[in-house]
Order: C-alpha cells, then structure tokens, then sequence
C-alpha cells in the first residue's frame, strides 16, 4: 500500500517538471570543490512582498523561496525527493504521515528539527497569523477548525514533534498530493525563538531570517536586486554547483531583455514584439508557466450592484476576443483560456481536461451571446443605457497589463457600449488592494501549487483566503467540501468538474488566457529546470560552464 500510494503521487507530479536548461543537465550527485566561483543572474517583475513563508502568496515569493528554504520534501523536475526529511511512512490507511528528519542546519548553525516544522504548521494555521494559505492546512485533523477558531487549543491540530527528529502528520482523509504540496511554501519550516526575537521585524530584511535551503538570501535591496550565496550549512551542499545568484528587480520588459542582450543576465523572457525575431534566430524557448489570468469582480462594490449580477459579468465575458487579444498583445503566445482549470493539470489517469473536456466561452468573441446576457442584466438591473454601467479596471503598471487593459477596454466598448477606466498600480500595490477588496474589476492570475485541480477551485469557497471578491454560493463550497472529504476519487473528480462548471455559469472570474512564455537562456547554462507548479524556475542542480 505504501509502494502504491507514492507511485500515484510520482505519476502525478512526474507530468510538471520540465528540463529546459539551455545545455544538457547538470549533475545532481555530490561532487568536488568548485575552482572558480559560478555565478547567474536574471530578473523578476517586482519587488518581492513578503518572504515570510506562511505569509508568501505570490509568485516571485514562491521562485526565492524555493531556493533559500527546504521543506520535508523538495519537488525537483517534477519528481518528489527527500528533503529536510530523509524518508517517511504512510500508514495503512493514507492518513498518517511519520517523517524522519535528517541532521540538517539552520543557516547560523542550529539544527533544524521537528519542532521547527511542527511550529510552522501550527503558525500557519494561527489565525492570528491571517495568512491567505492557511487553507492548505485543512487538510490536517483540526487544521480548519483552529483557523476558523471552532477549537482554540493548537495542541488538537494533527501535527506533532515525537521527538526532534520524528514529525508525525495526521490527515482527515487520503490526500493523494500531499507529499507534493509539502514542498510549497507555506510548509517551510520556521524557528520558534528566531520568530519571536524579530517580532514584526521578521523577514523584512535579509539579516531578519533563517534559511535551510540550498542558498541563503545574502542581500536584499529593496525594489532593485536579491543577491543569493550558496548555503555552506546546507545538507546537499556538494550538489549546488552555483556560489551566487543575482536577482534583479525590473518591471519593464524591455528593460530586462536588453540586459540579457548585454550579457548582464543568464535568461530572461522575450517581449512579445521581439518573439519572432527571436524565433527567426532559433533562440525563442517555450513553456507554459501554469499561470492563467482571469478579471475577477468585487461583487460588494458599494454603488456598483452590475458587478454582482452574474449576467453582466457573463456579458463581459463572451464580448472579449481572446485569441485576438493573443495575437495583439502576446503576439501569439499563449492559449485562450475557454475554461477555468488549467488544461495541463492531473486528473485520475490522464489530465483533468482530457477526462472532462469542457468549453463555456468561445476562443473568438461572441458578440450577439454577449448581447445577450447584457440585455438580461440590464433588465435585472432597470437600466437602460449600457454607459451607464461603468467600471475601473485595476492592473499592474507594465507594458504589456497596459496593452491588455486597451485591448479589452476597446472590446467593451465596440461590443456592448460599456465604458471602462484603467488604473494601473505596481504589482505589490494591486494585490493589497486586491485584499482589501478596494476594486472594482481587477486582471488577476493564479499559478497551481500543487498538481491537482483543487488548487484553483478552493480558491473562491465562501469566506477563502484567496477569495478577495465576496462572492458566496451554497452549492460550490458543498461540492468543494465534499471533493475535499470523500475517499472515491472518481466522485472527487466529478465534484470538482461541477464546481468547475458552476463557478463560470455563476462565479465572479472571467478566464482569458492560460499563459504560455516565451524566453532566451545563456547557452553556458545547464540543468536549469521549468515547471508550471511551484517554481517556475529551479536553479537548484543547475551548473554553469565558462
């Protein structure tokens, strides 16, 4: 039963990875002393928001993370390895976890126990920790229960230190990606005393954590570069072949290939107006990150009750052109997304999108459908002049969020006579007012955690700590309730494919398109891995030749 459970948890995560270094792979065994200090560089988007790992959600937070953290396992090229824990037990049942940690330091040299692990998990859950995953703790005995403060005594939660090297794990039912989703950030172990000596301090500098991972976080200037060292304290030191990484915080496309152009950066993506050039050449890569970017409405917008109706969101829905917008802006690069869960993701034997195929928008706009639902809503609403329904747009201040704000914008107004504004705002700016729900309609996207379809359905339940949109239904957090609790995977799944179904008749997101990039590397580059789970880069193995 062992054997069997973690060959369905390989098979699952063993479709994500992707080895796109630019050579072939570095070696991942223990080798010798580097002669020569090996060094990368590429850019982010942004400033990261936080590194505090149960307070991280975005995705260059999860990139650094992934790096200068470990949890119990590590997720490298799609296969689960042993991490902080050097091997586990699953019991009969699948719902004890027994995990055996190896000896492994922090980065001042303490050990790092299941303490640290038991502590963190438990801090995840706090609620007076308010993070936006805690949710990825329900799954444990009493996870959501303390979190939603039903039981007040963290000593119910199902976790627990036996000794400083035993951590057991308790589940209320079988989760066949639960090894997988240890390897996520919020899982990270944190210390206890650490913790408490920095206070609100903690993580908001360089100086201000413990890493346990690969690399170490040697310098952090704010809104302009990371610099990450490799971990002399790390357990698998041997096997990081890079001494530093350099991350440069640059939120102008262009900007950030000219570096690659000048030899200041290792890889980098291709701005769209430069991917057939680059195709021309033979250098444009490509791999689909996970991400999918959607509008999600504020359905408790005071003064504005069309964002609440579901048939004027609709209307917004059919009136956009998604493979032109494609095509404009991506210049071809990406898919239209004519569904909410990401094609690419597990379902029991192939992919969930194989085994319940599903189309509720069209690729190309459906103008009169869209009339349609706006002549409803219109009436549902008493009034009669489309202008009248006006709304901001809310979007991050790079080109390309510019260029899709006017495509869409155009489209509205050309097909349905709606008036929309466009604010634009740096990407840490949009998600806190994105949490404060102080939008009206933002362009926003999500990136899966782990490999299951879950990982974009649990998002918008009743009360979420993703749902930032205030819309509740009885009938989607009843099928997410149940596709969480019940042990037949096949009706899992079809709950899943009803909610799925639900939320694009019903829910406040509208899916335009699943992205894929386009990207340049430095052939000098080997074993540099692409995922659209987690990471989306994994430099950890990766191996430079001069």
């Amino acid at each position: 039963m062992l054997k069997k459970s973690l060959a369905v948890v390989l098979a699952l995560v063993l479709v994500a990875g992707v080895l796109a270094g630019c050579g072939q792979q570095g070696s991942q065994q223990q080798g010798g002393q580097q002669s020569k200090a090996k060094e990368i560089a590429f850019t982010i988007g942004a400033e990261v928001p936080s590194l505090d790992p149960q307070k991280a959600t975005d995705t260059y937070a999860i990139l650094v993370g992934h790096h200068i953290f470990e949890g119990l396992v590590r997720v490298h090229d799609g296969q689960i390895q042993p991490g902080m824990a050097e091997k586990w037990e699953i019991s009969e049942d699948k719902t004890t976890y027994t995990f055996h940690l190896r000896d492994a330091k922090w980065s001042d040299g303490k050990p790092v126990t299941a303490y640290d692990f038991e502590y963190a998990i438990k801090r995840l859950l706090d609620p007076n920790t308010a993070s936006e995953y805690a949710f990825q703790g329900y799954y444990i005995v009493n996870g959501e229960e303390y979190n939603t403060k039903k039981i007040t005594d963290p000593n119910q939660i199902g976790v627990k230190a036996l000794d400083e090297k035993t951590l057991e794990i308790k589940l209320k039912v079988p989760v066949k990606y639960f090894e997988s989703l240890l390897s996520f950030i919020s899982f990270m172990p944190v210390r206890k005393d650490f913790v408490e000596q920095m206070g609100e301090k903690f993580a908001a500098d360089a100086d201000k954590l413990l890493y346990n991972g690969p690399f170490i976080l040697k310098e952090w200037k704010h809104e302009q570069e990371l610099v990450l060292e490799k971990n002399p304290n790390y357990w698998n030191k041997d096997a990081v072949k890079i001494d530093k990484v350099t991350i440069y915080v640059v939120n102008d496309a262009n900007t950030a290939f000219q570096m690659f152009e000048n030899g200041e950066t290792d890889w980098e993506y291709i701005p769209a107006e430069m991917v057939e050039q680059m195709e021309k050449e033979g250098k444009a890569k490509y791999f689909y990150d996970g991400a999918e970017f959607y509008l999600q409405f504020n359905v408790k917008r005071e003064g504005k009750p069309w964002l609440a109706n579901e048939n004027f969101q609709r209307a917004i829905g059919f009136a956009i052109d998604r493979e032109a917008l494609i095509k404009a802006v991506l210049k071809g690069v990406s898919d239209p997304a004519t569904r909410y869960v990401l094609p690419q993701l597990a379902g029991l034997e192939k992919t969930f999108a194989e085994e319940y195929p599903y189309e509720f928008y069209s690729k190309n706009a459906d103008v009169a459908k869209a009339k349609e639902y706006l002549e409803k809503a219109m009436k549902e609403l008493k009034i009669n002049d489309p202008s009248k329904l006006t709304f901001e747009y809310l979007t991050d201040d790079t080109q390309r969020a510019k260029l899709t704000a006017e495509f869409i914008q155009d489209q509205l107004k050309k097909n349905l006579g709606i008036n929309m504004t466009v604010k634009q705002v740096p990407f840490k700016q949009r998600l806190e007012l994105m949490t404060k729900m102080d939008y009206d309609v933002v362009f926003a996207g999500w990136g899966p955690d782990y490999n299951d379809p879950m990982t974009y359905l649990d998002l918008w339940v009743t009360g979420g700590g993703h749902n930032d949109t205030g819309w509740s239904n009885k009938q989607y957090d009843e099928l997410i309730q149940f596709a969480k609790t019940t042990t037949d995977f096949k009706k899992r799944a079809d709950a899943m494919f009803e909610a799925e179904k639900l939320l694009l008749e019903k829910g406040p997101i509208i899916p335009i398109y699943f992205r894929k990039r386009a990207w340049v590397c430095n052939d000098r580059i080997n074993g540099l891995v692409t995922d659209f789970i987690g990471a989306t880069f994994d430099f950890v193995y990766a191996d430079v030749q001069e």
